[in-house]
């Protein structure tokens, strides 16, 4: 093998020293600052993007805390509009069931009225009857008749 040759270590020794320093050269001229660039390129990148994601996070925050306060609000609104709509409700029933009571109260006294005039026009008609009823018996028991003036105050005492 030409490489285990003692008489050409010198000459491999030069060469390996100016290979590796074109190499060392190359490598720190040219691929370090490019890789160094793109590692500061990227730390860079991702301070950027934690910046932005506590920006975009506090931004979130303060909406979410305006929707609650906003949903609050309409949750309030909501219930008083509620609260309004169940008072007006029920002062219209308070109000209908007024009107009805006092109509019922109404009817029932013309109700009365009319069943008074009904039961006096019934008396009426009925002590007529009663008064020669009571005639004809007392005429048959005693054989003796009985004036209307008389027949008629006895009706009158029993019926009251």
């Amino acid at each position: 093998m030409p490489q285990l040759d003692a008489s050409t270590f010198l000459s491999q020794i030069f060469w390996l020293i100016v290979t590796f320093g074109i190499l060392y050269f190359v490598i720190v001229r040219k691929a370090l600052p490019s890789i160094g660039g793109a590692m500061e390129h990227r730390r860079s990148r991702i301070a950027d993007d934690l910046d932005e994601a506590e920006r975009l996070k506090a931004s979130a925050e303060k909406t979410l805390a305006e929707y609650e306060s906003t949903l609050a609000e309409s949750r309030a609104r909501a219930q008083k509009t509620v609260h309004e709509k169940k008072a007006a409700i029920a002062a219209e029933l308070d109000e209908a069931r007024m009107r009805i009571e006092t109509e019922l109260a109404a009817k029932i006294a013309r109700a009365e009225a009319e069943v008074r005039a009904s039961k006096e026009k019934a008396l009426k008609e009925l002590s007529g009857t009663i008064g020669d009823l009571t005639g004809e018996i007392v005429t048959r028991i005693s054989g003796e008749k009985a004036t209307e003036a008389e027949l008629k105050k006895a009706v009158e005492k029993v019926l009251g």
